[in-house]
């Protein structure tokens, strides 16, 4: 399993330019090749073209793009990283905001034929409230909503064998506060957006999961409990997730109360280990990983985790 970061809010590789917003090339190995399996996670040392190279696996996978960031910078960062876009079997759309959805024209000029999965509720138009009465379209782009490769979910959906949608997240412990400033479309006037148009990608391997929740508007840790309750929660997970803990319009994380409790609400799925970016904020990374120390990892621009 190989995860390429190309697109998140900072890069550490002085090639590579960073934007708010997230994007995932994601390679599942098929048929593995010898010699190949790896303990835990190791990011990519990009001075070995030939290691990189195999570390790809085997006959069989399948290459999946998660989100497209805000515009071109996916594919320009994709192809600085040696990641074809032509290549991609499938796209997924986390949920319909333009972080994630900007570059999905540009996507579908590059590889015509790969579908596109998303919510049903994706297409909509979402928006953000600034200023008290000011409503803002945030949702994908207008020339990407009648895309006749687009395929809607109303329901959990398994794409390929092993590689899940989960769309029906209930949220069971609603008390994170940083998407309040968040909304839909409710008949002639605004409402605090539910959040249907998210959905979470799990792919597992044998005994192990691979999570993918970009903002996790809903909560982690409530994502995590649905997938777990559905069943697909391996003994071992690795979980790749923006966990909006941090409100940009404010400045401002959760308060400390809240983390410590969200920290203790992700301790308790054991064996999960968590690379977050994006939207989780410094000040809310730093407050985790005092709870959980090594099963929390940082996730930037560039990086490249091979298991």
């Amino acid at each position: 399993m190989r995860i390429s970061v190309l697109v998140e809010n900072e890069s550490f590789r002085p090639e590579l330019q960073a934007e708010h917003g997230l994007s995932l090339y994601i390679e599942v190995p098929g048929v593995a090749k010898p010699g190949l399996a790896k303990q835990g996670a190791a990011k990519q040392d990009y001075s070995n073209p030939v290691a990189a190279e195999e570390s790809r696996g085997g006959a069989g996978g399948k290459t999946i793009l998660l989100d497209a960031g805000q515009k071109e910078l996916f594919a320009q960062n994709a192809k600085l990283m040696g990641c074809d876009l032509a290549a991609v079997d499938f796209a997924v759309l986390s949920h319909g905001h333009s972080d994630h959805a900007g570059g999905l024209p540009l996507f579908r000029i590059l590889n015509p034929r790969a579908p596109v999965f998303m919510a049903k509720a994706a297409r909509k138009p979402n928006y953000i409230r600034r200023c008290g009465v000011l409503f803002f379209n945030v949702g994908i782009p207008r020339d990407f909503t009648s895309d006749p490769g687009t395929v809607l979910l109303s329901e959990d959906t398994e794409i390929f064998p092993g590689v899940h949608a989960v769309t029906s997240i209930r949220q069971k412990s609603p008390y994170l506060t940083s998407s309040t400033n968040l909304y839909m479309r409710k008949g002639l006037w605004f409402a605090k957006d539910d959040f249907s148009h998210e959905l979470a990608l799990v792919v597992n391997l044998g005994e192990c999961s691979f999570v993918f929740s970009s903002c996790s508007h809903l909560g982690l840790h409530d994502i995590m409990a649905a997938i777990a309750e559905k069943g697909l929660l391996k003994k071992e997970s690795h979980v790749f997730a923006g966990m909006h803990l941090y409100l940009a319009m404010k400045g401002t994380s959760e308060s400390p109360e809240i983390l410590d409790r969200f920290a203790e609400a992700l301790r308790a799925f054991e064996g999960s280990t968590y690379y977050t970016g994006h939207c989780t904020g410094k000040e809310a990374f730093d407050r985790l990983k005092v709870k959980l120390g090594e099963r929390l990892q940082s996730m930037h621009c560039g990086d490249v985790f091979v298991f």
